[in-house]
């Protein structure tokens, strides 16, 4: 069964102003939220092509399923992480059951946002791109666990 969208840890950014009296430091939001910001990204583009050249969305979507498949362990601890540090700052179950719902509408909403910045570029560019998509999934770049290395180590100091 597919999910809607994991939440995302741009919500976790938003929450971050609200946490720094609950966490020393601050870097565990910003941290978790900077991984998830890659993951969003990848989605937001495979998106952004089937709208703009959907010629490349069968290839497209292949390669995303399989890269989606090799970091889902990673995107499912990531959306656990959030809804931790939601639970951390609401008040009770209704109050956190009422900031999941905002942070994942404010996720959409970014998600929209990450798409059109994305075919606010030169046509040919976004072409290319969406043509290379199938290839960059493959790259170190789209290797959330070697790309965000440090900060995985760091957030994941912090047991769930």
């Amino acid at each position: 069964m597919k999910r809607i969208l994991p939440i995302s840890l741009l919500a976790a950014t938003a929450l971050a102003s609200g946490l720094a009296a609950a966490q020393a430091g601050g870097s565990y939001a910003a941290d978790l939220s900077s991984v998830y910001e890659g993951a969003q990204f990848i989605h937001a583009a495979k998106e952004a092509c089937e709208t703009s050249e959907p010629d490349t969305r069968k290839a497209n979507e292949a390669a995303y399923n399989v890269w989606r498949k090799q970091h889902q362990s990673l995107l499912d601890e990531l959306e656990r992480r959030f809804l931790a540090m939601v639970r951390k700052t609401s008040a009770d179950q209704k109050d956190y059951s009422k900031n999941v719902g905002k942070y994942a509408g404010e996720v959409l909403q970014h998600l929209e946002i990450m798409k059109k910045a994305f075919l606010a570029q030169q046509p040919d560019q976004i072409s290319r791109q969406c043509r290379e998509f199938p290839e960059y999934l493959k790259s170190e770049d789209a290797d959330l666990p070697k790309r965000y290395a440090a900060e995985l180590k760091s957030i994941r100091k912090r047991k769930l």
